[in-house]
């Protein structure tokens, strides 16, 4: 019996949905049943899960999007994925996400079960080992022996132990996120909630009200009161990656915000007090930005009391070794064999360029590892990668022979923006800046796509 562990079941087919509430209540799982991509994301914001059972589908909603954002929510949850018809895009999109496994429909209420409780294992099996980390320098989590690296990670101890503000700046996949971690780990605010916020992947007409929290009947379709990140991340820090991408109304609310250290839901008058550590995160030049008045000054001023600047992959390749066996440790800890580096390999390795930095560079030890596993690799496993590492022949090749060319070139667009996307790790804000659009045109893009996205999932 699982006594005590808290489950999130989301399903919209209310037949099956019962029917698993019932099964997993009668294994002794607290189980909360959502129906819908809103219900599920109300229910990460007002409760504590221990384990996610997410379906694909949804009436209103990408099911993986929705498991997206219910694990920024709730960062240590852990969650398994149902599908109708699982393929391997579906598959590896779900892990790169944070699920830790998938289940196919229909299956077994046995085969769930078992799932489960090696998730539920895993799952402890991580707490233990926070717990043992827990009593060490957070910084060792950061995997380096460059100079420059551990130069900032000096004045991470230094920073940490403030209250001030602070600005990372970095290019994209250098690991900001994880430097903003530390920095909260190292404070005194460690024991209280990290709330990360990715302002790129919000819609600019509902990031107010994510931020700030929205009252009942505060427009149409808002039929309940909920809080907002800034709310959610009372006593603890408040990390938003991708700032340079609010618009400019919100960072007029923001900078209120912060300057009286109060702030009021979407639709009320009333106020709540402020209380969290502030820490953004940007790749864009928001000195640059603030010369074009694309942002404010007295924002970038009140963000910025302290800087620190991450360096990019190409200029620590001393990290890189150390860097690839710890994402092969990563990568193989269910297997009974790890690949194994030639010196020609690790070569290839230290001759790239790497622009999408370290997230580029953990993705192509992933894939090694999941190619060739147990296998010694050579330099000929090692990909050609272009300077934006989107292999573009690579997208043409997938590209089916005999269509029209009009439908030919929408295929090829589709493939382009979801390779843009996944290289971005889902930031469309960043993802529309490469591909020369508006956050809008892409929006519009997307929904474009969406029914040949739709039949590929299926």
């Amino acid at each position: 019996m699982t006594t005590g562990i808290k489950l999130l079941l989301v399903e919209d087919d209310p037949l099956l949905g019962q029917a698993l509430h019932e099964a997993l209540s009668r294994q002794g799982y607290s189980t909360h049943l959502a129906v819908s991509g809103a219900a599920a994301l109300a229910a990460g914001h007002d409760h504590s899960f221990d384990l996610v059972l997410q379906d694909v589908r949804l009436p209103d909603a990408d099911g993986l999007d929705v498991l997206c954002e219910i694990l920024a929510l709730q960062p240590h949850c852990q969650a398994l994925v149902m599908t109708g018809q699982a393929t391997v895009e579906m598959a590896v999109r779900a892990m790169k996400l944070g699920a830790f496994d998938f289940i196919t429909k229909p299956f077994p209420i046995d085969v769930l079960m078992m799932k489960l409780e090696r998730l539920l294992g895993f799952s402890n099996m991580e707490k233990r080992l926070a717990d043992l980390t827990g009593a060490s320098d957070p910084r060792s989590r950061i995997v380096t022996q460059s100079p420059a690296m551990r130069g900032v990670l000096d004045t991470v101890a230094i920073v940490a132990a403030s209250e001030a503000s602070l600005l990372l700046l970095g290019e994209s996949g250098t690991g900001k996120e994880l430097f903003a971690e530390t920095v909260h780990a190292m404070s005194p605010r460690g024991r209280g909630p990290m709330v990360r916020v990715n302002c790129a992947a919000i819609p600019e007409t509902l990031i107010e009200a994510e931020l700030f929290g929205v009252e009942k009947g505060a427009y149409t379709g808002a039929d309940r009161s909920r809080p907002g990140y800034l709310e959610l991340a009372q006593g603890g820090t408040l990390f938003l990656d991708e700032i340079g991408e609010l618009s400019g109304v919100v960072q007029a609310k923001l900078l209120r915000a912060m300057g009286e250290r109060t702030a009021a839901r979407v639709g009320s008058v009333q106020s709540y007090r402020l209380d969290f550590r502030l820490v953004c995160a940007t790749n864009r030049d928001l000195g640059d930005m603030v010369a074009r008045r694309e942002f404010r000054e007295d924002l970038f001023y009140r963000i910025n009391v302290v800087e620190l600047t991450i360096p990019p992959l190409r200029d620590r390749r001393e990290d890189i070794p150390l860097l690839a066996a710890h994402f092969i440790d990563r990568f193989t800890k269910e297997q009974q064999a790890r690949i194994r580096l030639t010196p020609e390999a690790l070569e290839g390795l230290l001759r790239l360029n790497w622009p999408g930095n370290v997230r580029q560079f953990a993705n192509l030890v992933e894939q090694l590892c999941v190619l060739y596993p147990g296998q010694q690799i050579l330099q000929r496993h090692i990909p050609r990668l272009a300077d934006d590492g989107l292999q573009i022949g690579t997208i043409f090749e997938k590209v089916t022979v005999g269509m029209p060319l009009k439908e030919a070139m929408a295929e090829f667009e589709m493939r382009y923006i979801q390779r843009v996307l996944a290289s971005t790790s889902g930031r469309k804000g960043r993802c529309a800046e490469i591909l020369g659009l508006s956050r809008q045109a892409l929006w519009d893009k997307l929904r474009e796509h969406a029914p040949f996205i739709g039949r590929e999932a299926k």
